[in-house]
C-alpha cells in the first residue's frame, strides 16, 4: 500500500502516467497498474483518464490530502524509530556554484553540532535560474533543501516555501578585462554604454527591481538572458556584458568581479525546501529557526 500511495501521489502531481514512471524510475504500465489496484482496493475511482493526461477526481483530491498527510506520518515515524536506535539521520543538500551560498558555509557546521547523529551529504545540482526546471524538481526528491538565494515568484511558481534567513543586496558582476572592474562600487552613470544581462520581464521580481533602477539611464543597454548557469556567464565574459547577479555570487566565475552599485535592490536569502519535508528535514529547519 505504501507504494502505491507514493505512486497515486506522483501520478497526481504529474497529471501524467508517463511523467510519473520516469520520476520513479518505474515503467508506465507499472505505475497504471498499482494506480488501478489501489482504486480497486478502496473501491474508489481516483483520477479521470482522457488524451490529455489524468485529472484528480474530486474523491481523488480528498484523498491526495490524506495520503500526503499518511506518508509524511510514515516517514516521519522512521525517523523516529532510527533516532530511538541511534542510526544516523541524513540530509541531503543541493549544492553547485549558483545554489550554495558562502553564507551557510559554518551554518551547516553549527547545525552538525547540534545534530550530531546528522549525516550530510552535498548533491551536484543545476542551478539555472532562467529555467530552474532540473533544480527545482529535485527539490523534495532528488535532494532535501538547498540554501540559496530566491525569489516569491518561483516559490509560487513550483510550490515549495523557504526559510528566509537574510537579505542579500544584487550586485554587478564585471568582466575583469573591463575598465569598471577597478571601481569599488558603481554608479548609474558610471553604466554609460555598458550592456548589462538580466532575466526577462516579470520572470523575478528582484530582477524586475535592478531593471527599472537602470532604465534611467537611457545609454545602458538591456541584455535579455534565459537564466544564470556557466553558459551565461562564459557568455558575458567574452561579449564584456556585465551582469545582473546575487552577492554570493561572486565566486561563480574567476572572470568576473562583483561588484557594489548605488541601488537598493535585494534579493531574500535562505533554505529552499519541499512543502512535504520529511521529518530530518522539519529537525533542520526548526532548529535553524530558533537560531534566527
Amino acid at each position: 500500500m505504501n507504494d502505491q500511495l507514493k505512486t497515486f501521489i506522483a501520478v497526481a502531481d504529474n497529471q501524467s502516467f508517463n511523467k510519473a514512471a520516469n520520476e520513479l524510475y518505474l515503467s508506465a504500465p507499472a505505475v497504471i497498474k498499482q494506480v488501478n489496484h489501489l482504486e480497486d482496493s478502496i473501491k474508489v475511482k481516483l483520477f479521470d483518464r482522457n488524451h490529455n493526461g489524468v485529472t484528480l477526481t474530486e474523491a481523488g483530491r480528498s484523498f491526495y490530502k490524506d495520503a500526503v498527510r499518511l506518508l509524511s506520518a510514515y516517514d516521519q515515524s522512521i525517523d523516529r524509530a532510527r533516532n530511538a536506535t541511534g542510526k544516523k539521520m541524513s540530509i541531503k543538500i543541493g549544492a553547485g556554484p549558483l545554489a550554495t551560498g558562502t553564507a551557510t558555509t559554518n551554518l551547516w557546521v553549527e547545525v552538525g553540532k547540534r545534530l550530531p547523529q546528522l549525516r550530510f551529504q552535498f548533491i551536484p545540482c543545476s542551478c539555472s535560474l532562467g529555467n530552474f526546471n532540473e533544480f527545482l524538481a529535485g527539490i523534495g526528491k532528488d535532494f532535501d533543501l538547498v540554501s540559496s538565494v530566491y525569489d516569491e515568484n518561483l516559490l509560487n511558481e513550483y510550490d515549495i516555501q523557504a526559510l528566509q534567513l537574510d537579505i542579500t543586496p544584487l550586485r554587478l558582476s564585471v568582466p575583469v578585462n573591463n575598465p569598471l572592474a577597478k571601481k569599488d562600487e558603481l554608479t548609474l552613470r558610471d553604466l554609460d554604454k555598458q550592456k548589462i544581462a538580466l532575466p526577462a520581464k516579470g520572470k523575478f521580481r528582484c530582477f524586475d527591481q535592478a531593471r527599472d533602477f537602470l532604465k534611467q539611464n537611457s545609454k545602458i543597454d538591456l541584455q535579455e538572458i534565459p537564466g544564470f548557469d556557466m553558459n551565461v556567464l562564459n557568455q558575458c565574459v567574452s561579449n564584456d556584458w556585465l551582469l545582473c547577479s546575487a552577492e554570493d555570487w561572486q565566486t561563480a566565475h574567476p572572470f568576473l568581479k562583483a561588484k557594489k552599485v548605488a541601488w537598493n535592490c535585494t534579493v531574500p536569502f535562505g533554505i529552499v525546501y519541499s512543502k512535504k519535508p520529511s521529518a530530518t528535514v522539519i529537525e533542520v529547519i526548526d532548529l535553524l529557526k530558533e537560531g534566527r
